[in-house]
This record gives structure tokens, sequence and C-alpha cells, in this order.
């Protein structure tokens, strides 16, 4: 028996943005980019108003999304236990954006921090902004789910 496909832009969009303030923030590698997950991005930028990611490139790689405007967000469903209980982690994109994504493709994005918000219309959660100054297309990960915090 095949495992279903792991749910993508359409679930994504219609489900609040899960976000939620971690426990604490662990140190940041001092290399530069520094490959973080939508997750630990998305939380830094909003619960630690971005601190840790003051003068920082990062990477993050997730699926692509767009809301009803159609205004591009970068995702990647997070788990507290199983695919039966993921939710989105949702990351507005800014800056130099391909001028032609699709949805569900995956993508690996280079950027900086910026203070930018918008409250998700589905559930009022706040989805932060990544200054984008580089995309590369990348194959879908053999785990295309990240654990909570």
């Amino acid at each position: 028996m095949a495992a279903p496909p792991a749910l993508g832009a359409y679930s994504a969009m219609r489900t609040g943005t899960a976000l939620a303030p971690p426990f604490a923030f662990r140190d940041l590698p001092v290399s530069n980019p520094v490959q973080l997950g939508v997750n630990d991005y998305a939380a830094r930028a909003v619960y630690d108003h971005g601190r840790s990611l003051g003068g920082r490139t990062v990477t993050i790689t997730g699926f692509v999304a767009f809301d009803n405007a159609g205004a591009p967000y970068l995702v990647r469903m997070v788990l507290n236990c199983c695919a039966a209980d993921a939710q989105p982690v949702k990351v507005g994109l800014d800056g130099q954006i391909p001028p032609v994504l699709q949805p569900d493709s995956w993508l690996e994005v280079t950027g900086a921090y910026t203070a930018e918000q918008a409250k998700d219309p589905v559930n009022g959660g706040i989805i932060p902004f990544i200054d984008v100054k580089d995309v590369r297309p990348v194959v879908a990960p053999a785990e295309p789910y990240e654990g909570l915090g």
C-alpha cells in the first residue's frame, strides 16, 4: 500500500498558520547563509522580533502556495505527532521573486529578515516575510514535513 502524498498548497491555504512561540531559541551557527527550517525562521521573525536574524543571510526550503489575491508564500507543513495533525507554517515572499511560480513547487529561498508581517485570513495568525535575494527550484525532500520547535 502506498502512502498518500504530502499535504500541499491547497490544504495549506485553507488552514490557518500553526506558528506558535517556542520554549527557547538555539544559538545559530556562525556560517552565512544559515540554513533554517521554515518554522524556525518564522518563529524567530515573529517571537524574537528578528533579533537573532538581524544582519544574517538565511536559507529556507518549502513549497509555494498563493493566497486569494495571488500573493506567494513559502510553506512547510509541521507535525506535532503525525501527518494527520499536520498544519502549515507560512512565510510571505517579498523582494526578488521570480515572475512565474507554480503552486506546490519546492524552492530553496535565500534572503534576509524583514519586519513585514501579515495576518492569516483563515485564523488571524501572524505570517512573517522574508526579503528574497535568490530562489532555486529543488526536488521535494524525502521528509516533506517539519516537526514543531
